[in-house]
């Protein structure tokens, strides 16, 4: 409220003196705000990945699994929307397949799954809460981190007794949805 006071009521200052009031009104309404500068900036919108552990997409994981045998995840596009109200949709295009010993891996149809659920953002870190779906047990809460237009989420993906921590960067993109 202070700084639009400020905007409104001409000023006789010096320049100088104009601009470091209204610092120390910008930063009054950051203390105001108990320093969430994310209240300032929207994170409704469409969010694409760009990189998975760090590698550009189409990017691919092998997961051990068992006597030789590995498990590959080629993960060809994935789309996060922010809806207002607090609501996400998350939506995959991939390539799975289990690779025997000694064999290569073979062409397979591209599989699509979607996630949707709620989300919460405070001081940059979001977290989201997929909503169970029916014949599957609780889904694991997603936690990333907001730096601008980048979204970066890290999680743990398992196959078996395989543990691997996984890296999505994702970027707002407002050509989707």
């Amino acid at each position: 409220m202070a700084a639009y006071l400020v905007l409104l009521i001409p000023s006789r200052l010096p320049p100088a003196r104009e601009t470091r009031l209204l610092k120390i009104a910008a930063l009054g309404l950051l203390v105001l705000h108990g320093g969430h500068t994310a209240l300032l900036l929207p994170i409704e919108g469409s969010y694409v990945a760009r990189t998975l552990n760090g590698r550009a997409l189409p990017a691919e994981l092998r997961l051990p699994a068992t006597a030789g045998d590995f498990r590959l995840f080629r993960l060809e596009q994935g789309i996060l929307r922010l809806s207002a109200g607090g609501r996400f949709t998350l939506y995959f295009r991939y390539y799975h397949q289990l690779v025997r010993r000694g064999t290569r891996p073979i062409a397979t149809p591209v599989l699509s799954e979607s996630e949707a659920g709620t989300y919460t953002f405070r001081n940059n870190q979001l977290m989201m809460v997929p909503a169970k779906k029916r014949g599957t047990g609780s889904r694991p809460t997603i936690a990333a981190t907001i730096s601008g237009e980048e979204i970066r989420a890290s999680y743990l993906l398992q196959n078996g007794s395989t543990q691997e921590r996984v890296t999505l960067v994702l970027r707002r993109d407002a050509s989707y949805w």
